[in-house]
């Protein structure tokens, strides 16, 4: 013990603040992680939306029951729609996906009347 002139101290201490930025380390990537699966979850919900309504807008103009604005209601959010008849026989109709969580986001689609179908499709960000 008298021949080690303060050895065990700093190789302990030096242990502890290793062990110790391991375990920081480990718990950052871990909340990083959690984060990023939370906000994959509302990206897809978003896009599993914004599917649904785009169906659901094409089925309604099939049956020409689409309205000039309306709303789908889901268990996460709504989905409001307007709808602008642009020339060449096309309809333009804006979704708006509003969750929960205050997220929002947009998408525009261009329907052809003739055919019945979605021509074109943006997204705004």
């Amino acid at each position: 013990m008298k021949n080690e002139r303060g050895f065990t101290y700093p190789v302990s201490l030096c242990m502890l603040v290793f062990f110790s930025l391991l375990l920081l380390i480990t718990v950052e990537q871990n909340m990083a992680e959690k984060r990023f699966y939370k906000d994959t979850e509302v990206i897809l919900v978003q896009e599993y939306y914004l599917l649904s309504a785009v169906k659901r807008a094409e089925g309604l103009l099939k049956e020409n029951n689409l309205s000039q604005t309306g709303t789908f209601l889901y268990t996460k959010g709504t989905v409001a729609y307007q709808t602008r008849v642009l020339p060449e026989g096309l309809a333009e109709i804006t979704f708006t996906v509003k969750l929960f969580t205050k997220e929002q986001w947009v998408g525009v689609g261009h329907f052809d009347t003739v055919q019945k179908k979605l021509v074109k499709w943006m997204e705004k960000s």
